[in-house]
């Protein structure tokens, strides 16, 4: 269930956000999936239970940053960095609230938000 809220947060943020900085549709969607693995491997499961909720925060945004620029370049999509930058930062603010949620609601977390 975890993971739904994370898919449906991150798709929410993540697509629209990238039509508007030039990418297709296909490779938002696909983005979005990809980054989404990727954030709750690193980021929920690795970092976050080790550290605090604003250096999970910091380092997703880190992440989502790196790679929607990197897949966007590999992959030939036409981009505006600003929009990337803006989507990246739209969605930290999502993952704070959701890391907030793990630490409240999971066993594996027992770390509080900071």
């Amino acid at each position: 269930m975890k993971l739904l809220w994370k898919f449906l947060g991150n798709g929410i943020v993540v697509i629209p956000g990238l039509i508007w900085s030039g990418t297709s549709l296909a490779f938002a969607v696909g983005a979005a999936v990809v980054l989404t693995l990727f954030s709750y491997a690193l980021g929920d499961r690795l970092i976050l239970p080790q550290t605090t909720n604003t250096f999970a925060t910091t380092a997703d945004f880190l992440l989502t940053f790196s790679l929607l620029w990197i897949a966007c370049l590999v992959f030939g999509q036409p981009f505006r960095l600003t929009g990337i930058f803006l989507t990246s930062f739209a969605l930290s603010v999502v993952e704070y609230y959701y890391h907030s949620y793990l630490l409240r609601k999971s066993l594996d977390h027992t770390r509080q938000p900071g």
